[in-house]
C-alpha cells in the first residue's frame, strides 16, 4: 500500500461523534437513575441487640423494658430495621420451649422402646408452628390425638388442658389436636425453620421499625414451598426484606429461576400505616444480596432478577471481632458511597464496659456521619430510611437500538488504532469502518448484554492503546529512509525543564481526552440497571489492562511509531527490532529488569478487578485510609502513584533529550491511561464516583511526576558540575599531559 499522510476518514470521525453522543444520552440516563436512589437503610441483628440488654449494666425500675430504651436509642441513631432469624426446633429447644424423650406421656401411649421421639411442646401455638412448617416442606405431619400412624418416627406432644363442664343446653367444646406426628427423624428435624418468633416480630413492630427476616434453604424444596415460605415471611412475620441464612440461598440448587420468578412477580405493599411510621408489609419481601456474601445460588439468582434487588453490605462477626472501629467505619462508607449498597447490615461494636449501648451508639453515629457527609457532588450526603430497588434506565426496552448506534464508536476506535500505527486509504478506512461497524452493532443489539460486553471490551481496549501511540514520545514524519528515521533515535533538540514539563501536561491532557472518548462509551454500553447492580459486569476486566500495556510494550520494542510509515516498512522494522533483540546476547541487567518488568504487570494485573487475587497490605490499607480522610474519593494507587508520574516523567525527558529514560518510563506511564478507562469500568461505582477518582488521580499524579523530574534535573545538574582544582593541580596536569604526546 503506496504511503499516505491522509488520517482518519471524515466517515470515522462522524462515527465516534455519533457514538459519543449516544453514550453522554445513556450515561446521563444512568447517572439520573443513581442520584434518585440515596437513601439507606441501616439493620441490626435482633440476636445482638438482646444481647446488648443483657450487657447493659444501668439500673432500671422494676417495670422499665430495656429491648424499649435500646431500640429508641439505635432509631436516633438512623437505624430503620432489625434483622431476625428464622425460629428452629433447635432454638425452641435451647430456650426450653420443648423437650426431646423417649418418655410417653398421658395421651401418647407409645412404648420408650418404639425408637420414637416424643417432644413434648410448651404451647398450642408452637404446636401450631411445627405443623404448618412440616406441611410447608411436603413432610407429612399427621394431627391426631390418639394412637399415630405406623411408621411414626417422631410425635410433638402438648398437654391439654381437660375441657370445663358444659353448660345447661350447651354442646361440650370439641377436642383440639395435642400431637403432630411425623414420618421423620427427629434429628433430621432439628434445623427445620419455623418462621419468624411472633414475640419478637410484635415487639420490633411496637417500636414501629421494619423487618428483615433471615430464612434458610431447605430439603426437597419446591416451587410451591419457596412460594409459601416467602409469603409466610412477608405475611405473618411482617419483612420487607429477607437475606438468606447459612451456605445457600432458598432453591439451591436448580431452582433458582423459580425463586427468581417469585421475586420478581411477588408484590409488597405496606398496610396499618400511620403517620411517621414505617408500618408493616405483605407479601413477597425483596431480596437482599450480600455483597461478598459468596452463597451459593446466590449468583445465579442475582443474574436471573436481572437487579431487582437490594445490595447488602455485612461483616461477618468473626471478621468484625480482628477488625478495629475505624476500619469497619470504612467499610460501610465506602460500600453506600462508592459500590451503590442501599441495605447495611451492621455488627454491634462491643458488649463490655460500663455504657455499651452508648459505644455502640456513637459507633453507628460514625458510619452515618460518614455516609451522609459532603454533598451530592461528591458522593455524599446519603440519607436513612426504607432502602429500594434501583429503577432501569429503559434503555433496554425503549432503545435498544441506541447500543448500536454507540457500539459505532468501537468500530471507528478500531480503525483509528490501526491508523495510528500506519496510514490507511479513506477507502480502505471506510470500508472496514462499515463492516466492524455492522459487527459491532448488530452483537450489541441481537446478543444484548453479552454483545454489549463485548463492545465495550474492545472499546477498553482501543482508546488507550490509541492515546498511546498518538502521544507516543518521538513520532515523527516518515521521511522515506528504509533505514530508522533520525529524528526517532533522538530527540531534536533540548528543551528548558519548564517547556518540557509544559509539553508534558499538554501531552497528558490530550491523550486523557483520547481516553475518555473510550470511557464515555464504555459507561453507555453498559447503562442499565444488571451492571448498576453487579448481576452482570464488564467482560474481560484483567484483560483490558494487559492487552494495552503489552502492545504499547511490542511498540517500544519494535522502535516507536512513525506517521505515514506503510503497513510493509512497519512490519520489517518490527521485524528487524524483534529479531535484533532475540538475538541481543543475555545480559544480567536486563534479564533482571525484564523480570522485574513481567513480575510488576502480574502483580498488576492480579490486583485488578472486584476480586483481586493478591491482599493488600496493612500499611497500604493504612495509606488508603489515610487518602479517604482528606479527599472527597480516594484515587486509585496505580494511576496517581505509578501510571500518570511516568506518563509525565517520559515526555518531560524525552523534551530534554533522555530518550534511554523516555521510553521505559512512557512503557510504565500507558498504565494511567488504561487505568483511566478501567476506573469506569466498575459499573457499580456511582459515575460521580469515578469522575473524581480519575479527575484526582490526573491532579495527584501530574504534580508528583513534576516533583519527581525536577529532583532528577536537580541531580543531572548538581552531577555535571566540574570540583575546582588549584593551580598545583593543573601543572601536574599539564606536565602527564606534555609526556604522553608524540614530541615528548
Amino acid at each position: 500500500m503506496q504511503s499516505t499522510k491522509s488520517g482518519l476518514s471524515p466517515l470515522v470521525i462522524v462515527l465516534l461523534v455519533v457514538a459519543t453522543c449516544a453514550s453522554l444520552f445513556a450515561a446521563y440516563k444512568r447517572f439520573h437513575i443513581e442520584e434518585s436512589n440515596r437513601r439507606v437503610e441501616i439493620a441490626l441483628e435482633w440476636q445482638e441487640i438482646a444481647a446488648l440488654a443483657q450487657a447493659d449494666h444501668r439500673e432500671f425500675p422494676p417495670d422499665y423494658n430495656r429491648i424499649d430504651d435500646i431500640l429508641t436509642a439505635m432509631k436516633a441513631a438512623s437505624v430503620t430495621t432489625v434483622v431476625i432469624s428464622e425460629d428452629t426446633i433447635t432454638t425452641l429447644e435451647q430456650s426450653g420451649a420443648i423437650r426431646p424423650t423417649h418418655e410417653s406421656g398421658p395421651d401418647v401411649p407409645i412404648p420408650s422402646d418404639s425408637g420414637v421421639t416424643i417432644v413434648t411442646v410448651d404451647s398450642e401455638s408452637n404446636l401450631q408452628r411445627i405443623s404448618a412448617a412440616l406441611k410447608l416442606r411436603g413432610l407429612r405431619g399427621e394431627v391426631t390425638t390418639g394412637l399415630p400412624a405406623a411408621g411414626t418416627r417422631t410425635i410433638f406432644y402438648w398437654s391439654l388442658t381437660p375441657p370445663q363442664s358444659p353448660q345447661s343446653g350447651a354442646a361440650p367444646p370439641p377436642m383440639r389436636p395435642s400431637q403432630v406426628a411425623t414420618t421423620a427423624d427427629y434429628a433430621n428435624l432439628r434445623t427445620m425453620g419455623l418462621g419468624l418468633p411472633p414475640d419478637v416480630v410484635k415487639l420490633v413492630q411496637k417500636e414501629n421499625m421494619r423487618i428483615a427476616g433471615r430464612i434458610s434453604n431447605f430439603a426437597g424444596v419446591t416451587a410451591d414451598s419457596a412460594l409459601a415460605a416467602l409469603k409466610d415471611l412477608g405475611d405473618t412475620g411482617g419483612a420487607s426484606t429477607v437475606i438468606f441464612n447459612g451456605e445457600e440461598v432458598l432453591g439451591w440448587r436448580g431452582l433458582e429461576p423459580e425463586v427468581a420468578k417469585i421475586f420478581s412477580t411477588g408484590k409488597k405493599a405496606p398496610i396499618a400505616a400511620m403517620p411517621g411510621q414505617v408500618g408493616v408489609f405483605q407479601g413477597i419481601p425483596e431480596y437482599g444480596a450480600v455483597e461478598f456474601g459468596k452463597q451459593k445460588g446466590d449468583e445465579k439468582l442475582q443474574t436471573k432478577l436481572q437487579g431487582q434487588y437490594v445490595r447488602v453490605h455485612s461483616i461477618q462477626a468473626a471478621e468484625m471481632g480482628q477488625m478495629n472501629e475505624e476500619e469497619a467505619i470504612d467499610r460501610f462508607v465506602r460500600a453506600a458511597k462508592e459500590r451503590n449498597i442501599r441495605f447495611c447490615y451492621v455488627r454491634l461494636s462491643t458488649f463490655a464496659g460500663k455504657d455499651p449501648v452508648g459505644e455502640n451508639v456513637k459507633f453507628l453515629n460514625k458510619i452515618t456521619h460518614g455516609m451522609s457527609q459532603g454533598s451530592m457532588a461528591t458522593g455524599g450526603g446519603l440519607q436513612f430510611g426504607a432502602a429500594r430497588q434501583y429503577e432501569d434506565t429503559g434503555l433496554t426496552d425503549r432503545f435498544g437500538w441506541l447500543f448500536g448506534v454507540i457500539a459505532l464508536g468501537a468500530a471507528a476506535g478500531t480503525v483509528w488504532m490501526l491508523v495510528a500505527l500506519a496510514p490507511m486509504a479513506n477507502s480502505r478506512q471506510i470500508l472496514l469502518a462499515i463492516v466492524l461497524g455492522l459487527l459491532c452493532a448488530g452483537a450489541a443489539i441481537f446478543l444484548q448484554e453479552t454483545g454489549r460486553k463485548l463492545v465495550a471490551f474492545l472499546a477498553g481496549i482501543v482508546f488507550p492503546t490509541i492515546a498511546c501511540l498518538v502521544t507516543y514520545p518521538g513520532r515523527s514524519e516518515d521521511k522515506g529512509s528504509e533505514a530508522m528515521p533520525s529524528d526517532l533515535q533522538a530527540p531534536p533538540g533540548m528543551a528548558s525543564p519548564a517547556a518540557s514539563l509544559a509539553a508534558a501536561f499538554r501531552t497528558l491532557s490530550i491523550a486523557s481526552l483520547i481516553t475518555a472518548v473510550g470511557i464515555i462509551q464504555v459507561v453507555g454500553l453498559l447503562a442499565s440497571r444488571p451492571f448498576m447492580m453487579r448481576a452482570n459486569q464488564f467482560l474481560g476486566i484483567k484483560a483490558q489492562h494487559a492487552i494495552p500495556l503489552l502492545i504499547i510494550a511490542l511498540v517500544a520494542i519494535a522502535g516507536g511509531v512513525v506517521r505515514g510509515e506503510t503497513w510493509e516498512r512497519l512490519f520489517n522494522r518490527a521485524k528487524a527490532r524483534l529479531g535484533d533483540a532475540m538475538a541481543e546476547p543475555a545480559r544480567f541487567g536486563t534479564l533482571a529488569l525484564g523480570i522485574i518488568a513481567i513480575a510488576a504487570l502480574i502483580l498488576v494485573v492480579a490486583r485488578t478487578g472486584n476480586d483481586a487475587g493478591v491482599g493488600v497490605s496493612g500499611t497500604e490499607l493504612s495509606f488508603r485510609a489515610f487518602m479517604d480522610r482528606i479527599l472527597p474519593v480516594r484515587p486509585r494507587t496505580k494511576e496517581f502513584l505509578v501510571g500518570h508520574p511516568a506518563f509525565v516523567l517520559a515526555i518531560a525527558w524525552w523534551w530534554r533529550g533522555r530518550r534511554r529514560l523516555a521510553i521505559p518510563a512512557f512503557v510504565v506511564g500507558s498504565l494511567g491511561q488504561v487505568s483511566l478507562l478501567n476506573t469506569f469500568c466498575h459499573i457499580h461505582t456511582p459515575l460521580i464516583i469515578s469522575i473524581w477518582r480519575d479527575g484526582l488521580g490526573l491532579l495527584l499524579g501530574a504534580l508528583i511526576g513534576s516533583a519527581i523530574f525536577l529532583a532528577v534535573e536537580a541531580a543531572f545538574s548538581i552531577g555535571r558540575r566540574k570540583p575546582a582544582t588549584s593551580a598545583a593541580d593543573r601543572a601536574v596536569a599539564s606536565a602527564r599531559t606534555a609526556e604522553k604526546s608524540p614530541q615528548a
